[in-house]
């Protein structure tokens, strides 16, 4: 599966992002995140300047330096710009040698960055991918556990979203509205995301990252993007709250060292788009964005689903109106619609491409997104959120139909709580395994909780494991679910056997790994 228009991408964002590519002063090199995709590599590095400060037009570029091994001599490659409201510089280098390890360092001033471009795994080896996803700055900087996850030396790094959180380290979010407040919009953004960054540099630094946005990254507390519209209403409406060009910049920071994007737009109102494919280690990865074309609950739901006499109590936790259907009894099959999106469709008629281009090739993959695909992280047992990726019904299937009998399985997050089973389109187990990594620090706020024992389960498996139909009528079928558990997961793909073992590794409320046995992981899936 090619990736399409990579100039267009690149061209589009100099456009929308108006001064993005004009040098700034020199600066200090924060981290750096790199992804090399048949043959081009491509690293995004992070320094500390300031997205408000004029632009200086005789400054200091950011430069690369190669070698082969510590004995030789620093080789240029090349330099690049600083990206004013990103504060960061693109490297891209074609034909790189994929299969071979270089050691790199950035310069910038007297400010360096040394790393390691890792030699990509052979064909019939085993990658070694670890995936993390919702990171609030609870115990933050996770010096254990993150010890931990370099311990296992993962050779590519996933990042399902929520990399930061609006109003973390005593920063209070500040949304861009306007063109002219995206420079501060970022000053603000960047205080969190430097955060991330300073905590899970060392693990990016020597080995491929992939990381998507997702809701909280963009600073919307849940998002249906339809297509990269504007907001104008309240967030079930749909649509962006800030300013399309901080949009891009913020989505830019984490996704820029990813493959070409397949249509980069703008899409809506001058939104770009991330997603692509990646061919890695003998393992095809779909990497998709399930909320930026998603539709929103307005266009169903009138007023709040909620039992006869309900109110919400004075003092609220959470801002919800009609996005959760409240009433126990209400059939929320009734809440979908044939032209609901998910993914849209374009991005269903990628999917369904890079599906059957996996099918012809003798390779495994997996499907990487935001959030599961059906609804088994709850509030309550009777809850129906419609923030979840098993509404809209109708966009769920045609995604899951356009991935068919491919052979993969499906990585989130966003949930706060692992999940593993296989989802069902018309029949019970004719979809993939997903797996819904856990929360690494934000609170695992969510349960799998059933109200009745779940059908065809294996012999003495817990009662909440089996087949079920959740609150929207989609089928899944749950092997195990983590809990009131934080930790991450690592991820095992034999591509010699064409197997792929699923792991859950724990963390207590402190946020350090601990030795417990979670029911249902480790698991494997044969091709």
């Amino acid at each position: 599966m090619r990736n399409l228009i990579p100039l267009a991408r690149f061209l589009t964002l100099i456009l929308i992002l108006g001064a993005v590519t004009n040098p700034i002063g020199a600066a200090e090199i924060l981290w750096s995140q790199y992804c090399q995709h048949l043959g081009k590599m491509k690293m995004l590095v992070h320094l500390d300047s300031d997205p408000t400060v004029p632009v200086e037009d005789e400054s200091e570029k950011v430069k690369l330096w190669l070698r082969k091994n510590a004995k030789e001599n620093w080789e240029f490659a090349q330099s690049q710009p600083i990206h004013s409201l990103t504060a960061t510089a693109l490297f891209e280098i074609e034909s790189w040698p994929r299969h071979q390890e270089r050691l790199y360092k950035v310069t910038c001033g007297d400010s360096a960055w040394e790393g390691i471009f890792r030699a990509e795994p052979e064909d019939g080896s085993i990658l070694k991918l670890a995936g993390l996803s919702c990171h609030k700055d609870i115990a933050w900087p996770w010096k254990e556990a993150i010890a931990e996850v370099i311990a296992h030396d993962p050779d590519l790094v996933f990042f399902s979203g929520d990399q930061i959180y609006e109003n973390d380290y005593g920063s209070p979010m500040f949304r861009a509205m306007t063109e002219e407040e995206v420079p501060k919009g970022m000053q603000n953004y960047l205080e969190k995301y430097r955060k991330f960054g300073e905590a899970f540099r060392e693990l990016m630094r020597d080995r491929p990252t992939i990381m998507i946005t997702d809701d909280h990254d963009v600073f919307a507390n849940d998002l249906w993007g339809r297509g990269g519209i504007r907001m104008k209403g309240d967030r079930t409406t749909g649509g962006y709250p800030t300013h399309p060009d901080w949009v891009n910049a913020a989505e830019f920071t984490q996704t820029g060292n990813l493959p070409d994007p397949v249509n980069p737009g703008p899409h809506g109102a001058g939104v770009l788009a991330y997603y692509t494919s990646l061919h890695y280690g003998g393992v095809d990865f779909a990497i998709l964005e399930d909320r930026k074309f998603k539709s929103a609950p307005s266009e169903v739901i009138k007023k709040l689903i909620a039992p006869p006499g309900f109110q919400f109590p004075e003092e609220r936790v959470t801002d919800f109106e009609i996005e959760v259907v409240l009433d126990p009894d209400y059939d929320c099959t009734q809440l979908d619609r044939p032209d609901l999106q998910l993914l849209g469709r374009e991005q269903e008629a990628f999917l369904e491409e890079w599906s059957e281009d996996l099918k012809q090739s003798s390779r495994i993959g997996a499907v990487l997104s935001s959030s599961p695909w059906a609804h088994t992280a709850m509030y309550s047992p009777t809850s129906a959120d419609t923030d979840s990726n098993a509404w809209p019904q109708s966009g769920r299937n045609r995604a899951l139909n356009a991935i068919g009998d491919a052979p993969v399985v499906m990585l989130h997050g966003d949930v706060h709580l692992g999940t593993l089973g296989r989802h069902g389109v018309d029949e019970f187990n004719d979809g993939p395994v997903t797996y819904s990594l856990p929360s690494f620090s934000s609170r695992a706020s969510r349960k799998w909780e059933p109200l009745e024992a779940g059908q065809n389960r294996a012999p003495g498996a817990p009662e909440d494991t089996g087949e079920f139909e959740d609150r929207f009528g989609n089928k899944i079928t749950m092997y195990g679910a983590g809990n009131g558990l934080n930790g991450y997961g690592i991820i095992l793909f034999d591509t010699r056997k064409r197997e792929i073992e699923l792991q859950f590794h724990p963390m207590n409320e402190e946020r350090r790994p601990i030795k417990v046995k979670v029911p249902g992981w480790p698991y494997t899936e044969k091709f």
